[in-house]
């Protein structure tokens, strides 16, 4: 498609609604407005201003009403003074893609992530902190990711660099719908995820994914958050996309997938637990409907539709990583019960009986002895998150910020508070290997630490904050 050129002199005489997209990087603004100046049912392109070329204008018509608007690219974050809702979203744990904010209300109406891999091993969580940041500040989100990918995780960088290993093509799990299910939930406000065909891997693995319209839902969605930001008439429009947004995630965690030489649900596969697992399964439609008028304020909380009103006897025996760890081989050898999502081995568990296991606690950790009350509520579950923090190459420490950041967001999030953002477990991070005595605390990983962890053990004793 060729891209009609004009002057700043052609949008002035147009007097248009003007907003404006700020960015990680010039490229990620400029891939989301060409792809709404194609077919967009909504939005006619009349054309771009490069005057200067480091900013241009693109000049919308409003297809229903002729209204004209602008989006203006600003580009790079760190080369502006942003405003201090742009500033708080982009430094709470980690920077999304791009922001979009209405020039005349100054106030943001979207926030972007958009990614060219999948969601699998040890990227699952890579961008959780950035979706959080958008929930935290009632901003509407969509991520956009790929239905299928290839994780080499497990393979050597030596082999990966050579072309020995190009991995092991895998799919996002239902944990990543659940999240942001909860996300819309809890913080009252439209979280996506929307998935995009990938035909080289989706082929691999038996799935045909040619008729599902991710990239159409992206588009609509941003050009009907536009036009409802300006006199919001287009609330019944939004709606009906964000029904059809969030029946294309139930629809993905809904799928027949291989398990055991049969087939069963992803979601059954993934998340099994309920009441999660009911609701999406067997009345999932009645909850999109509801979820989008309750994110709307058009009905009031019904506890129906409490995805974390947990119920603990469905859930597993926590079978860990991190057997070698010292306070989780001391934890597998106490009677303490400790509970997660799955059978098999998981990232984070949880125990109901807080009060013993900050005896536990005082036991193994005798200089802190009588701190772990002070940090820990007895009344309410703890759930324990071990994690990097460094990584020892010959006699320097290096940082891993990477899936940590997330993973301590996803499950702090999933497990530590119920649907109307009330505290229901304690969380304890634990650092299983061991770093240097200072560091920086500047690290998105420890942004997010601080956020979530009331109680942090480093080097095997308490980190006071």
């Amino acid at each position: 498609m060729k891209l009609p050129v004009i002057t700043n002199q052609d949008i002035k005489k147009a007097n248009p609604y003007c907003f404006l997209i700020y960015s990680d990087n010039i490229l990620e603004s400029i891939n989301i407005l060409d792809l709404l100046s194609k077919n967009n049912r909504f939005l006619d392109l009349i054309g771009i201003s490069y005057e200067p070329i480091d900013q241009p204008v693109y000049l919308f018509k409003e297809k229903t009403n002729g209204k004209y608007v602008c989006i203006k690219v600003i580009g790079k974050y760190e080369n502006w003074e942003l405003p201090s809702n742009v500033q708080d979203i982009i430094s709470f744990i980690d920077k999304p893609d791009f922001v979009i904010v209405d020039g005349e209300k100054n106030k943001e109406i979207f926030v972007g992530e958009t990614t060219g891999t999948a969601n699998v091993g040890n990227s699952q969580w890579q961008r959780e902190g950035r979706k959080i940041s958008a929930a935290l500040k009632k901003v509407p989100m969509i991520y956009q990711t790929y239905y299928s990918g290839t994780d080499r995780s497990m393979f050597s960088l030596d082999l990966i660099d050579i072309g020995e290993e190009k991995g092991q093509v895998r799919q996002p799990t239902s944990l990543q719908v659940i999240n942001h299910f909860i996300y819309s939930l809890r913080y009252r406000v439209p979280s996506f995820v929307v998935y995009y065909q990938n035909p080289e891997y989706d082929s691999v693995i038996g799935f045909n994914r040619s008729g599902t319209r991710g990239i159409e839902s992206l588009k609509e969605y941003i050009s009907i958050i536009l036009l409802n930001s300006i006199k919001g008439s287009y609330k019944r429009q939004k709606k009906k996309i964000e029904i059809k947004v969030f029946k294309h995630m139930l629809d993905f965690i809904n799928e027949l997938v291989p398990y055991r030489n049969s087939k069963i649900k992803r979601l059954d596969k993934d998340f099994s637990v309920q009441p999660v697992s009911k609701i999406l399964k067997e009345d999932g439609e009645n909850f999109i409907k509801y979820l989008v008028d309750y994110i709307n304020h058009d009905s009031n909380f019904n506890e129906r539709f409490n995805l974390t009103n947990w119920d603990y006897k469905t859930f597993y025996s926590w079978s860990h990583r991190y057997k070698n760890t010292r306070l989780l081989k001391l934890l597998a050898k106490n009677k303490i019960k400790f509970l997660s999502y799955l059978s098999n081995t998981t990232k984070a568990g949880f125990t109901l009986d807080t009060f013993s296991l900050i005896k536990f606690l005082n036991k193994i950790y005798p200089k802190d002895e009588g701190k772990f009350s002070l940090k820990l509520n007895d009344k309410i579950p703890t759930l324990i998150i071990p994690t990097l923090m460094f990584q020892k190459r010959k006699n320097k420490y290096i940082y891993k910020v990477d899936p940590g950041t997330g993973e301590i967001a996803a499950f702090s999030e999933l497990f530590g508070k119920n649907s109307e953002n009330k505290k229901t477990m304690n969380i304890l991070v634990y650092v299983h290997v061991k770093g240097p005595e200072k560091f920086s605390t500047n690290t998105k990983l420890f942004k997010a630490i601080k956020h979530y962890a009331d109680c942090l053990i480093i080097n095997e004793k308490i980190y006071e904050f």
